[in-house]
């Protein structure tokens, strides 16, 4: 029988001869457990949140991004077109225009960012859940149609009418006629129909607005070019593959990911995560103080019974691991049984849904469990509970033993 592991199962069990060591050991056991619990319920909330704002913007995103590193815009005669052409590992790409025109509707008048993109490359499926009003189709029966965020719409005060639909007006400054106060002809203008609104992002529902590659190259003049290329492959498991080879034999253009291409909100997504966790942390280490204080109550306590076992020939080492084994019971016990609890939190509203978000894009809070968040948290919580425990049993037992 290991002695040790005996005496400190009896000290964690037994009735103290004072009661206030049994209420600091239970506060210990409780601090723990709720900071255990705690940390890995709200890791896991972020990770639902950081899943979800992937997905919305994965969803409408390309798998490499291609930008001229000199001036502003792609033309059609780069080599870059021929680069991708003969790229067997591409699905398909798309030239992109993007630039800033002025909307009007009857007396309403809205600067927005227009994204003109082609409409055979053009991914109607991905739209279906976002689409608020319309079927998302750029063109109908001929007629140029233009999407609008739904922050757009609410500024111009538009309906959707699909029997009978209303006109916007598409201004933009003219490449090559000179502007002046007098030249309305300074001002490129085009009708489209309006096709409808979606919503995203908050960011791009009030900013942003829809139309085909063909209407935005005639009144933006880009004489076929584009602001940017979108990339799209088979297998996005190639992206860093492919990012650079093209990046080797094109060193004119810059090539982006869609994560690299939208590096400060996953940054910020997860530098709150990071920030919250360090706060909790905190928390976890003030707990862990209660711990120090309970072994530290426990050994003050047992003072005879350090006596009687010195005499009954056990050395100091083995008195240590008395001490030490008791607190790394309660730390232990605290923190798994934290987890485990914290874990069936995440579990219930993964299934039930039972924490609601009114007024919000999504209906309930999402929840996603990562093995690598369990397996990190379980080793600075052993850590923690194995320094609150080392500590006291070490430099009290000894100053004991010493006197």
């Amino acid at each position: 029988m290991n002695i040790s592991n005996f005496i400190s199962k009896r000290y964690l069990f037994s009735k103290k001869s004072r009661n206030v060591i049994n209420l600091i050991s239970l506060i210990s056991l409780t601090g723990l457990l709720v900071s255990a619990a705690s940390l890995i319920v709200i890791l896991s909330g972020f990770n639902g949140i950081q899943k979800y704002v992937e997905d919305v913007y994965e969803k409408f995103s390309a798998s490499i991004y291609v930008y001229p590193k000199t001036g502003k815009l792609i033309h059609p005669s780069d080599s870059i077109f021929f680069e991708l052409n003969k790229q067997k590992k591409i699905e398909y790409y798309s030239k992109v225009i993007e630039e800033t025109a002025l909307l009007k509707f009857e007396n309403g008048w809205v600067t927005a960012k227009i994204k003109g993109v082609d409409s055979n490359t053009y991914n109607l499926k991905n739209w279906s859940s976002n689409l608020l009003d319309g079927n998302g189709k750029l063109f109908s029966k001929n007629r140029p149609k233009i999407l609008l965020g739904y922050g757009i719409q609410n500024e111009l005060q538009i309906p959707y009418n699909k029997d009978a639909p209303n006109e916007i007006k598409i201004f933009s400054i003219s490449k090559t006629k000179k502007i002046t106060v007098q030249n309305r002809n300074s001002l490129n203008k085009k009708n489209l129909i309006f096709g409808g609104s979606y919503t995203i992002t908050p960011e791009l529902d009030f900013s942003s607005a829809i139309i085909d590659y063909s209407v935005a190259n005639k009144v933006f003049e880009m004489n076929n070019s584009a602001n940017y290329i979108e990339i799209f492959l088979d297998d996005k498991n190639d992206v860093f593959n492919i990012k650079n080879e093209l990046a080797n034999n094109n060193k004119r253009f810059l090539f982006k990911t869609h994560k690299e291409n939208n590096q400060l909100i996953y940054a910020a997504s997860d530098a709150e995560k990071w920030i919250v966790l360090a706060v909790l942390l905190f928390v976890l280490i003030l707990s862990s103080f209660t711990v120090v204080a309970s072994i530290t109550m426990l050994i003050i306590d047992k003072k005879k019974d350090i006596k009687s076992l010195i005499a009954l020939g056990c050395n100091s080492n083995t008195i240590k691991k008395i001490f030490l084994k008791e607190g790394l019971m309660i730390s232990y016990l605290g923190s798994i049984s934290g987890l485990i609890i914290g874990l069936f939190i995440c579990y219930i509203q993964m299934k039930f849904h039972l924490l609601k978000l009114e007024n919000s894009a999504l209906e309930y809070w999402p929840v996603l469990i990562k093995p690598q968040d369990i397996l990190m948290l379980l080793i600075i919580l052993f850590i923690m509970g194995f320094i609150s425990s080392y500590l006291p049993a070490r430099i009290l037992v000894k100053r004991i033993l010493t006197n």
